[in-house]
């Protein structure tokens, strides 16, 4: 069997500063994991990265660029987003440990990924939802203050301990969907829903984030999300035998 940390992968989202970066490859290469992607991030290569990245040259300069957070997970089955604030669209939060027992506990061959976002403001909600499982660290003072690489540490320590336990952890035997197949499913269900012209008496970002919540609780496969299309294709036909006009989609604002 493979080692299981070669599936998982640090998500950096916009990082500010490139010392940051060479700090969380450090973090990375003292606990056993080697894949870093960076969306939008600054020279990941400059003098101060490669200073503060000391010994782990390779993850640095081995790491992943792409334009946005989707391009990043598109491969993924599990993205754990984390956040240090509270949010009230986002309530159910879990703790490293928690994590690391779904991502270890993923099928072989399957991806993971744990998401950071900037250093002053992190993920937004718009982010956040591209995740099916929301993070916190646990602190003893109300507003945590932890930089990327120590919060990395601390993620990446419950990985490597929980890989050196006597008890292995048992991959899944479920043959989970991607990221890319979960997004196209929602994009699905949106865009059926716009159509028919169904209206939430909440904003209709906040319903869609609802649905994603629901889906979010269970482990979607690959049949389910076929499923899911196969359900709302007889939507689409229904839509175009009745001739019914399409209603285009409410503005999406960011967060």
């Amino acid at each position: 069997m493979s080692n299981p940390l070669d599936h998982i992968r640090i998500v950096l989202v916009e990082p500010k500063e490139p010392g940051n970066i060479g700090a969380v490859a450090r973090a990375m290469k003292n606990t056993g994991l080697s894949h870093l992607y960076l969306v939008n991030p600054p020279d990941h290569t400059s003098g101060e990265a490669r200073a503060m990245a000391h010994g782990s040259g390779d993850i640095l300069y081995g790491a992943t660029v792409v334009s946005s957070l989707s391009e990043a997970l598109a491969d993924v089955s599990l993205a754990v987003g984390t956040s240090h604030r509270k949010r009230r669209e986002f309530d159910i939060v879990h703790p490293p440990q928690t994590v690391t027992d779904k991502l270890l506990s993923l099928p072989e061959n399957h991806k993971g990924a744990i998401v950071f976002g900037r250093e002053e403001n992190g993920l937004t909600n718009n982010e956040i939802q591209l995740c099916q499982l929301i993070s916190r660290i646990p602190s003893a003072v109300r507003y945590p203050s932890l930089n990327l690489s120590q919060a990395t540490l601390i993620y990446g320590y419950e990985l490597f301990r929980a890989t050196h336990s006597e008890i292995p952890y048992k991959p899944s035997e479920v043959d989970l969907a991607t990221h890319r197949e979960l997004e196209s499913m929602y994009d699905h269900i949106q865009t059926a829903l716009d159509k028919l012209g169904f209206v939430s008496r909440h904003r209709p970002q906040t319903f869609i984030r609802s649905i994603r919540r629901i889906f979010s609780r269970i482990d979607m496969e690959h049949r389910d999300v076929a499923t899911i299309h196969r359900v709302f294709r007889q939507v689409d036909r229904f839509i175009a035998r009745h001739g019914l006009d399409p209603i285009p989609p409410p503005d999406k604002k960011t967060e």
